[in-house]
This record gives C-alpha cells, sequence and structure tokens, in this order.
C-alpha cells in the first residue's frame, strides 16, 4: 500500500483520515477490538505512516475524544427552556442526546465504556456528563420553583435521567437493538413519562 505526497497539507488530511477510519473501526468493533492494522487498512495508509502521526492506537482514541467536551450545548439548553410540558421537554433531550451520540458516530458510547480502563479518558468524558446533569438540574429547580414538580434531590434526578439514558443508547447501538427491540423514539418518549410520575405535583 503506497501513500501520495506526504508533505505539508497532505499530512493534515492523512491524520484526518486515519482518525475518521478509526471511529468507524472503534464503534462496529469497540476499543479492544480494533487494531492499529484495521485502522490503517480503513484509512488507506499503511501501518508505519499511522505511527508517524500518533504513537499508537490509544494516541488515536484519545485524539478523537479531545472534542467531547466542546460538543455544544445549546441545542439542549434550549429545549430545556423551551415553553412545552415537563414530559415533552425531558422526550426532546433524551432524542438530543441520542442525535448527540450519533454525530459523533458513537465515539461518546466507546469512550464512556473505555474510560474505567483508560484515565486519560475520564476528565473528557466527566466534562461532558457533568454539564449535561448540571443543565438538566437547573431546569428542575425552575420547574419546582414555578409550582410544577415537587421538592426532591435534582441532582440524582438529572444524574439518574441522564445516565440511564445513555445506559439505554449503549445497549441498543452496541446490540443493534436485538436484546431490547424498541424504537429509540418510543424509548424516549416512555422514559420520560415514567421518570416524572414521581416528581410532578397532582
Amino acid at each position: 500500500m503506497e501513500d501520495t505526497d506526504l508533505m505539508g497539507s497532505n499530512d493534515n488530511i492523512l491524520s484526518i483520515r486515519i482518525i475518521e477510519a478509526a471511529k468507524l473501526l472503534f464503534m462496529e468493533n469497540g476499543f479492544r477490538g480494533t487494531t492499529t492494522k484495521m485502522i490503517a487498512k480503513e484509512a488507506r495508509v499503511n501501518e508505519a505512516t499511522l505511527f508517524r502521526h500518533f504513537k499508537n492506537k490509544e494516541g488515536i482514541f484519545l485524539e478523537i475524544t479531545k472534542e467531547i467536551p466542546k460538543y455544544s450545548h445549546l441545542r439542549l439548553e434550549t429545549i430545556l427552556e423551551s415553553d412545552v410540558s415537563p414530559e415533552e421537554m425531558l422526550y426532546q433531550f433524551g432524542m438530543e442526546l441520542y442525535q448527540r451520540i450519533v454525530d459523533s458516530k458513537g465515539v461518546l458510547i466507546v469512550a464512556i465504556i473505555e474510560s474505567k480502563r483508560r484515565s486519560g479518558l475520564v476528565t473528557n468524558v466527566t466534562q461532558i456528563l457533568r454539564k449535561l446533569i448540571e443543565i438538566l438540574e437547573k431546569r428542575f429547580k425552575a420547574l419546582y420553583q414555578e409550582g410544577i414538580l415537587i421538592e426532591s434531590d435534582f441532582f440524582t434526578a438529572s444524574l439518574m435521567y441522564v445516565e440511564s439514558l445513555i445506559g439505554l443508547f449503549v445497549v441498543q447501538s452496541r446490540l443493534d437493538g436485538d436484546m431490547i427491540p424498541i424504537e429509540i423514539e418510543r424509548l424516549c418518549r416512555s422514559a420520560s413519562k415514567i421518570f416524572l410520575n414521581g416528581m410532578l405535583k397532582k
């Protein structure tokens, strides 16, 4: 396998090709199931070129996950501030969270799974999860002040909602829905209804 001109801007192009190939393979096979040989083949470069751009497989993955904390939360904040029912709000929040995972090409899911084994990923993953929980907790507190929700531990509630959805998305994506055959829309709709059942003022 031969590479074309590797000088100048082509170095950057090759790095992007390697990263995009790795994203696809990490999602399909997980971190441990992906090798540098597989990444090089998918990116159409030889392994020597890959190692010239990245120290190792973990270096590629860490580079990919650097983008995770930079994801914009504007869309999620807009949903939480919109003039809809709490149930509809949580449904839209869940759908947007799922879309974010889709847009990341599954990297967020793989990063969450791998962060337990690789300390270098913990910061990147923790930052985005903490922000998701923070903005949801803030909205729950506002709904309580408006007399819509009963008094509760809104941090724990936010933590449980975000982590339960992500957990379900992980199962769905890794098993292609075979174990739990349910559409994402139905999953998010039902989750929002069940979750709010014990929080809404009667």
